[in-house]
């Protein structure tokens, strides 16, 4: 029945191929070759050109393509339409792999390790020299190997190989910078071919391709005319350039970059062979893929305004019924892609096996689904072990099922790192951080973290292993020394003042186990002791230390559980993702209030359990605007106690951003509180936006100073505080750039304005 139907459309398709219209009878069929050069995202401009000629009727027999050209003309010659290629443009999914960053969606959270403020990450080899953790390129290629397998690995099957039994015959265009010539490409994997085609020098790492690395086919031939009139010889040619003449400004790194690289390119196409459309796009870079919709309609454009002149050239047309079912016929006979082995190589025997293993845990029966391929392939990078993970797909014609081929390369077991937060305010720290990692079945790892500041000083020793089971869970360690300084305003870093007002000490050790909650959660379970001295004077806002400093000591027990699930793309300052953290902890101990001559003035024996639960929801809106939805709500059981000093100081404080840790504000401080902040955000590019940050606190009962210096309990629902936060940032692939203002209701014309760097993330704290 299955093959009656494809006769059938086949018998349709060719019926409507021989309904010519007028003109196309009047000289026969002629065949159209379609030239693609290289530009980055000015190429998506083909695409809006490969539409406008469909819209008209004009046939596309041919295509040869260089870089953004090959993606764009291999797509369409895999039967991709114009609508589709524009949508996988735009996509978060395009976006992310092609700028090398794991997709959070997909990233394994169970495997992930503890977030830290690191920037940088160096390898340590201790006398391990085969392989160097040093990044090939800037552009990591780990999303983009299973991507481009995923993509292409179907059509390179359908075909066997043979690039002219696409739906359109291709060509694209490579350079061997070994042999110091190009390369042009006809058989073998169309994913590979492609890829070679784009991978500009230092930006993507070259592709390996029978032996030779490939980069980008613009380095020697960046308008392969003399690749269609040789390999296809059509009767006519339709060429269009999106590239940046040499002579025109150069606004970016990689724009000089491609000036140096690029060679004396023959951008010519003789009249008498064909039509040249050349697009001036000098308005946009070579990364510019976010203004995709400008661009492609920039081609359309240009195209349609050359209509008459292409017209007057070609007389064969197509209408849009035949070409669908053309396409229709080639989709037809693409196979599905369904795994039904696995095979790793290239680390050793057994790391091999563990990450096979990760691999058949996804199989469902006999088959592996292109959905679980991929969550077995970002689950294996979650472990943050592999320098590279390539990935290849066989096709076995009589199964119908393909054969995944997997090449590791396993990062060295040590490693150092640092990072910090370098602030216009006395918030910077630098941040460093020593560690080792094995990559097995019961994966070990352990790290030493540094905190160096003005307002923060920590050590953080962790350690986990990760147990494989039926369902994986990890045993975790983790202690922690550290000393924080608060200050009752966003003073500048140049300033010169009195010390800090108060002080913070904790000492504290806590032993987990979690398991995972889902592909995107994890639940974990603990337990904990810890010491926290908090010194401060009788005024907690007195400058003069010779009235001495009162210290408050919990000696505290905990026991905690806890669920938590991100797909948050920035730690600091996300524009989409969500974010849910549910936390159950239980606390009991002891207390002592000690005056500045060391004598006992209080002691308790508290005992009181909370819930926190935290929620970021950040949203997609049209015109590059996002939104995001924030909420904390605090409940806690915990009585007062000791003096108001220390139970506004030890008390859980709203923090909603970065500079707002920065100070000591009692206003927003409570046991138990409810809070929500809406934060709209205009993205001017993927890396640069505006956000405004407007949260509302509300303390369920305000902690109260009495006359006697006790505290107690205020009114419910009584005491309603506003933060506000103004903020443009620029996203490096490190770390933000950020200029912000922000409004506190308390104390009175509480404004505070300031740069900073970095990521900021404190150690932990024993009470959250």
């Amino acid at each position: 029945m299955g093959r009656y139907l494809t006769f059938l459309i086949l018998l349709l398709h060719f019926s409507s191929v021989s309904a010519m219209t007028p003109d196309s009878i009047h000289d026969g069929h002629q065949s159209v070759g379609l030239v693609l050069s290289g530009g980055g995202a000015k190429g998506i401009a083909h695409i809006g050109v490969i539409r406008a000629l469909e819209d008209n009727g004009i046939p596309i027999d041919y295509i040869t393509g260089t870089s953004m050209g090959a993606i764009v003309g291999g797509l369409y010659a895999c039967g991709y339409t114009t609508d589709e290629m524009l949508r996988l443009l735009l996509s978060d999914s395009f976006s992310y792999w092609s700028t090398g960053t794991m997709d959070p969606r997909l990233s394994y959270y169970l495997n992930r390790a503890q977030q830290t403020p690191v920037m940088f990450t160096l390898p340590l080899s201790l006398g391990d020299t085969t392989a160097s953790d040093v990044p090939q390129s800037l552009i990591s290629p780990l999303p983009m190997n299973f991507a481009f397998m995923e993509l292409f690995a179907p059509f390179t099957a359908q075909t066997g190989g043979d690039f002219d039994r696409l739906m359109v015959p291709f060509r694209c265009v490579a350079s061997d910078v070994a042999a110091k010539k190009k390369k042009v490409l006809s058989s073998g994997s169309v994913g590979d071919a492609i890829r070679a085609s784009m991978s500009f020098p230092a930006v993507f790492q070259p592709t390996d391709i029978d032996g030779a690395l490939l980069y980008d086919g613009g380095i020697y031939d960046n308008f392969p005319v003399d690749v269609m009139r040789r390999d296809f010889a059509p009767d006519i040619m339709i060429g269009v350039d999106v590239s940046t003449k040499e002579t025109d400004p150069q606004t970016s790194i990689i724009d000089q970059l491609s000036n140096l690289i690029i060679q004396n390119n023959d951008y010519s196409l003789p009249a008498d062979e064909g039509i040249k459309l050349s697009i001036n796009l000098n308005e946009f870079g070579l990364l510019d893929f976010p203004k995709a919709r400008r661009i492609y309609r920039i081609g359309y454009d240009h195209a349609m305004s050359m209509m008459d002149s292409i017209k007057s050239r070609i007389h064969t047309r197509v209408d849009s019924t035949s070409r669908t079912l053309r396409r229709d016929v080639f989709k037809s006979a693409t196979p599905y892609l369904r795994f039904d082995d696995v095979s790793v190589s290239g680390a050793s025997p057994r790391q091999n096996q563990f990450i096979d293993y990760i691999f058949e845990r996804q199989f469902h029966g006999d088959t592996l689904s292109a959905d679980g391929a991929r969550r077995a392939y970002y689950m294996s990078l979650s472990t943050d072990k592999l320098r590279d993970l390539t990935v290849a797909a066989d096709y076995n014609d009589s199964t119908d099922l393909f054969g995944l081929r997997l090449k590791a390369s396993v990062k060295n077991n040590f490693k150092a790192a640092f990072g910090g937060y370098l602030t216009s305010s006395n918030n910077s720290y630098l941040f460093l951080s020593a560690g080792y990692s094995t990559l097995s079945f019961n994966s070990v790892s352990a790290n030493l973290n540094l905190w160096l500041g003005q307002s923060d000083m920590a050590a953080m020793l962790n350690g986990d292993i990760v147990l494989q089971s039926h369902t994986p869970s990890r045993i975790s360690m983790q202690a922690v020394v550290s000393r924080r300084k608060f200050y009752d305003d966003d003073y500048m870093f140049y300033e010169t003042r009195i010390p800090s007002f108060i002080i913070g000490h904790q000492y504290f050790g806590r032993l987990s186990w979690a398991i995972e909650a889902g592909y995107l959660g994890k639940f974990e379970i603990g337990a904990g002791y810890g010491h926290l001295n908090d010194s401060y004077h009788r005024d907690i806002y007195s400058r003069d230390s010779g009235f001495g400093r009162y210290r408050s000591l919990h000696n505290l027990g905990q026991i905690f559980a806890t669920y938590q699930s991100s797909t948050l793309d920035d730690i600091n300052f996300p524009t989409k993702g969500y974010m849910y953290r549910l936390s159950a902890m239980g606390f009991t101990g002891d207390f002592r209030l000690k005056d500045p001559d060391g004598d006992i003035v209080g002691d308790y024996n508290p005992c009181w359990m909370q819930l926190e639960m935290r929620s970021r929801n950040y949203l997609p809106l049209p015109r590059r605007w996002s939104v995001g939805i924030e909420g904390d709500i605090m409940l806690s059981t915990r009585k007062l106690y000791g003096s108001y000093n220390s139970a506004i100081i030890s008390a859980p404080n709203f923090a909603p951003t970065p500079a707002s840790n920065n100070t000591f504000n009692p206003a927003f401080r409570a046991n138990s509180f409810i809070a929500a902040g809406v934060v709209p955000i205009y993205r001017f590019s993927d890396n640069l936006s505006a956000r405004l940050l407007c949260s509302a606190f509300m303390p369920l009962r305000k902690i109260l100073d009495t006359d006697l210096g006790t505290a107690e309990y205020g009114r419910w629902f009584s005491h309603p505080e506003f933060y506000g936060e103004a903020a443009v940032t620029y996203k490096f692939p490190f770390a933000t750039l950020s200029a912000y203002a922000n409004y506190a209701s308390f104390p009175a014309r509480n404004w505070n304005v300031g740069l900073a760097f970095g990521v900021y993330l404190h150690a932990p704290d024993f009470l959250r």
